[in-house]
């Protein structure tokens, strides 16, 4: 039996690691680091190890189905046949109502072709506002941030920077678990003498390794970064000469920043005043310094306001656009980054254009051959306000690719009861049995990563072809071409009559923006077999590599030169190519603690376990590993309650209920609890943490406050002690904090199995590096 390697990509976080399959006889028997990669340099976490567990013998929708009726059990159907069904549905509702009947929700785990046209059939051919996609729960405020800031969404620098930083300042992210292969690069900087800053209210693995540790009361972010900054100006930290040479804004700053002295923010944030000063002298002092920031800020109905904050500080210390400095949100999924850069949130349009902008419309409508006057201005009021269309009736069909909304979006009761009210739900994934597929019409089945083509672009730009590996099980096939075969039978096959997805990329390619510097044009596909590369890539240009964004010899940002006649080294993507400071106010969360939901809840996620476990879930060494869900409580608070570690306990909020075992831990403030979302109704009754969480939004980006609601804790009435969803005390992801000097009997068991694991799968064991 002959084996062979294919490169690929892993199919889980931001982070974008590259990976090796091995294959023997249309299986993946092997998934080993590709030690080639920018990315990861052959390192892997233990969900990219072992993501092959998934792609068989794991409760794969091998052929499509259609449900007879509501309620009923989905039938199989031969995978053409149900192409034309969803078509002539689709087209039918659309006939009789009109485009804004129609709406599609999709996903950043979806491949750079099958983002693109998706969009390109919404907005360009259906004529629909309503296309949404779960980065909207994640990524939309860091994006609106950037563009507001610095004038186009991703970061300014790379992966690259954290090799030669001084300082780290993480801030509501946890790295450890979410991203781990980049907290691996971010502690081998640590050991050579780089900085840790840590702001989290929850100790988590992160904040562990942490120099300065800030225990953070929830939903204040905000009033700390005023407080740096504040600081910074106080200080003489500031860097005048680069203010005055790429920013406006700065002089209606300093005024705001009095309300934010160091005694003012400790009140507010229950951070010491000693600490947020030592924060801003080290920060100041650093000669370069990053910051990294992920779903704690994003997801806050001030998440746009808090990535202008963090650019704020960059900008005043001139850390911005060099080697080693510059603020880097962390993504959550592995092609996020390429879904929003293909437009596929609100007035997005391919390559970081907009509906707003009529010179970028009459760009797109070019390019796809339709009409001048054809792409509406109208945009969708995000993912909250599509399933509440659906509700109302406004919207009768959702077409769902590739993602979970009945357990990943907030107060998802709504989300129930939007695809109960729909006249037509169409579901799109790899898996047969998800909570959202219980609800769908007509189910189609995807391929899964390694068995397709399809470009993917992580946290840094970087472009990664993911190379089919095995055919796909039964029917299934993958995403672009499920997609492009509806619109053709829609009627419009003219423009959906792709061969490949190299064919559909090569129509992507064409969408280069010289404003804000996307090119794809020299990341050819021939080239991307080769390597991966990060964009701007230009025809012809040697490098694979482009860690820097803004540089006007680039060529790639604009050619402006000042009434100086001096060309300026930076050229920002906006108006006046210079970025923008906002003076933004410390405003409290949506939903505050009172007599009656007196506790704060954080929901986030686990090490080893991935979303909403449709494929995680499926991998019994990831379960060994986080077992099940739980309830992070304080022992003085499970104290006054009455509850034991272990017990069960009703989570309640104005929207809904959960019921889970409690761990009881300090890692959680007094007042505060966790709470990881992962499991949900296909592992149980009452599971589902996002029943309780607040769906009220950021006005700017849309994106809910998934990260605070307020919350009551009782002892449940039942304790049914069922193995299901209660985790071995050995192998609770928190039974006990952890430090650097002390490692507990239950942790040191959790590493060894983790190193086990690394010597079963073959893949090269990083440094010995305890993570809670």
């Amino acid at each position: 039996m002959t084996t062979g390697k294919v490169k690929s990509v892993c199919p889980y976080c931001g982070v974008g690691c590259g990976i090796i399959l091995e294959v023997s006889d249309n299986r993946v028997v092997k998934i080993t680091g590709d030690k080639e990669h920018p990315a990861n340099f052959g390192r892997l976490c233990t969900k990219g190890s072992t993501a092959a567990a998934a792609i068989t013998e794991s409760g794969r929708m091998e052929y499509a189905c259609i449900r007879p009726s509501r309620g009923t059990k989905p039938v199989k159907m031969e995978i053409s046949a149900a192409i034309s069904e969803t078509a002539k549905r689709l087209r039918s509702i659309l006939e009789e109502h009109g485009p804004d009947a129609l709406s599609v929700y999709v996903s950043g785990q979806m491949s750079l072709e099958a983002q693109y046209l998706i969009n390109k059939l919404a907005k360009g051919f259906i004529r629909t506002p309503n296309i949404e996609s779960n980065s909207r729960l994640c990524m939309a405020g860091a994006g609106n941030g950037y563009k507001l800031s610095l004038g186009a969404d991703g970061p300014p620098g790379s992966y690259q920077d954290m090799d030669q930083t001084d300082l780290f300042f993480v801030i509501g992210a946890n790295m450890a678990d979410c991203h781990p292969i980049l907290f691996l690069r971010m502690m081998d900087r640590v050991k050579n003498g780089a900085k840790l800053i840590v702001v989290d209210p929850r100790r988590t693995a992160t904040a562990e390794k942490a120099d300065l540790f800030m225990q953070i009361r929830p939903g204040t972010d905000l009033a700390l970064l005023n407080g740096l900054l504040h600081l910074l100006v106080k200080n003489g930290h500031t860097d005048p000469a680069f203010i005055s040479r790429f920013t406006l804004g700065f002089e209606s700053m300093e005024e705001f920043l009095e309300d934010y002295p160091p005694d003012k923010v400790s009140e507010i944030t229950g951070i010491p005043e000693a600490d947020i000063r030592k924060a801003a002298e080290w920060i100041g002092e650093a000669p370069e310094w990053m910051s990294c920031w992920t779903m704690g800020l994003n997801q806050s109905i001030h998440g746009t306001w808090h990535t202008n904050a963090i650019c704020n500080l960059h900008l005043a210390t001139g850390t911005i656009c060099r080697p080693g400095s510059g603020p880097f949100s962390l993504t959550g999924q592995p092609n996020a980054m390429g879904g929003r850069e293909m437009g596929y949130m609100g007035p997005g349009l391919p390559g970081q254009r907009s509906l707003v902008s009529e010179a970028d419309r009459s760009f797109i409508e070019k390019l796809w051959e339709i009409p001048q006057g054809t792409l509406r201005t109208d945009v969708s009021g995000g993912t909250i306000s599509m399933f509440e269309s659906m509700i109302t009736g406004k919207i009768k069909a959702c077409w769902i690719i590739c993602t979970n909304p009945v357990a990943t979006v907030p107060n998802r009761k709504k989300v129930i009861a939007a695809l109960e009210a729909a006249e037509l739900v169409i579901t799109q994934d790899s898996f047969l049995d998800t909570e959202t597929n219980r609800y769908a019409d007509i189910l189609l089945p995807g391929a899964l990563w390694a068995e397709g083509e399809g470009v993917m672009i992580n946290s840094e730009r970087n472009l990664t072809l993911m190379q089919q590996a095995v055919k796909p099980p039964g029917e299934a096939m993958p995403d672009w071409e499920l997609i492009a075969r509806v619109a053709a039978e829609m009627g419009y096959a003219e423009s959906f009559s792709y061969s490949s997805s190299a064919e559909v990329y090569a129509e992507i390619q064409q969408a280069w923006n010289p404003k804000t510097g996307y090119d794809l044009r020299g990341a050819t596909y021939e080239r991307l077999r080769e390597t991966p590369v990060q964009w701007p890539s230009a025809p012809d240009q040697p490098n694979d590599r482009n860690p820097i964004r803004y540089l006007n010899r680039q060529g790639g940002t604009g050619q402006i030169d000042h009434s100086d006649h001096i060309s300026p080294d930076l050229v920002f993507p906006t108006e006046s190519g210079k970025a923008v400071f906002w003076a933004r106010p410390y405003m409290p969360p949506a939903e505050l603690p009172d007599s009656d939901y007196p506790f704060v809840l954080n929901s986030g996620r686990l090490q080893h376990q991935w979303h909403t476990l449709t494929k995680t879930g499926k991998v019994q060494k990831l379960n060994k590993l986080n077992p099940g869900p739980f309830v992070e409580i304080h022992p003085e608070d499970a104290e006054s309650l009455g509850i034991k570690d272990r017990e069960e306990v009703e989570l309640r909020s104005r929207r809904g209920l959960a019921i889970l075992p409690a761990v009881l831990s300090d890692r959680v403030r007094p007042g505060n609890c966790f709470a990881p979302f992962h499991w949900n109704d296909v592992f149980g009754v009452q599971l589902a943490v996002n029943d309780v969480t607040n769906d009220a939004v950021d006005p700017m980006s849309l994106q809910p406050e998934l990260k605070f609601c307020s919350v009551s804790l009782v002892k449940a009435a039942v304790q049914p002690g069922g193995e299901l969803h209660t985790p071995a005390k050995d192998q609770s992801p928190a039974s006990k904090p952890a430090s650097t000097e002390t490692v507990h009997p239950e942790e040191a068991v959790t590493m060894k199995q983790i190193d086990t694991l690394a010597g079963l799968l073959g893949i090269e064991a990083p440094a010995a590096l305890i993570l809670g």
